[in-house]
């Protein structure tokens, strides 16, 4: 077998070649509430997502943070969850999820008469629900009555 048929029968089993720019739409997002923070992979907006889960927690009363993350974001979202445990001195529970998620992407051809193609493609998602422990929310309380 010649190196012309090895590369293409690998092709083959693939997706096909795309003919044109690929335009990637947003993710859905299922019903999101106020405790829910989606992490992205730019890291300058890590410190303001870190107030915000400690503020939800803490301030607004709020029972759990649902923290989210996909694909390459979601190394920052399981920091982002380490560092809040960290920040509350190992004080909450975590319950780690992980997901795959349908994206879909838009295709728009050179050939201005073509049509757009959907190209369907999936990738890994977590979700980490971050709750204080009973005893820690118990002491916030008592401290804001006084």
């Amino acid at each position: 077998m010649d190196a012309a048929a090895v590369s293409n029968t690998g092709a083959d089993t693939k997706r096909p070649a795309i003919e044109g720019s690929v335009k990637k739409r947003k993710p859905l997002r299922t019903g999101t509430s106020r405790s829910d923070i989606y992490v992205t992979r730019e890291r300058r907006k890590f410190n303001g997502q870190l107030n915000r889960a400690r503020k939800l927690l803490l301030d607004r009363h709020f029972p759990l943070v649902t923290i989210h993350g996909m694909g390459a974001a979601i190394q920052q979202a399981v920091v982002l969850a380490n560092a809040l445990k960290a920040s509350l001195a190992d004080q909450v529970t975590m319950d780690v999820t992980s997901d795959t998620v349908t994206l879909y992407d838009d295709v728009v051809p050179d050939d201005p008469n073509a049509d757009i193609v959907t190209q369907k493609r999936q990738t890994s998602a977590v979700h980490i629900k971050v709750a204080l422990v009973d005893d820690l929310k118990k002491t916030f309380e008592s401290r804001r009555s006084r």
